[in-house]
């Protein structure tokens, strides 16, 4: 897990080159005052920002298997764009935008 911080531009993170999300591929938990947010590294640039909140019964999704995120309640599984592969969800967690810049991920 890692902490991010609000601003008036939305949820920043300062990306150490050793963190989960230092590089593509990389998948990590990120925990702010303003929610919970499922972030997955997808280029040398490019995010992918989802809600943390299971869309079955709302329990926090804080688990990966590498290629996916998983809910520890009942076991619901969503791919990096938020799709549902395993249910029982059926809806899709909600996509937030991403930038990039000087090393700070900000999620608005």
């Amino acid at each position: 897990m890692m902490n991010g911080s609000v601003t008036a531009t939305g949820v920043t993170v300062a990306l150490a080159a050793t963190s989960p999300l230092g590089s593509a591929g990389g998948m990590a938990l990120i925990a702010s005052n303003a929610g919970n947010f499922l972030v997955t590294r997808t280029g040398t640039t490019t995010f992918t920002a989802l809600t943390a909140q299971c869309t079955h019964e709302a329990c926090v999704v804080s688990s990966s298997t590498g290629q996916s995120f998983v809910c520890p309640c009942h076991g619901s599984e969503f791919d990096t764009t938020g799709r549902v592969i395993i249910g029982p969800a059926v809806a899709p967690l909600r996509q937030f935008q991403t930038q990039f810049a000087d090393g700070v991920l900000t999620i608005s």
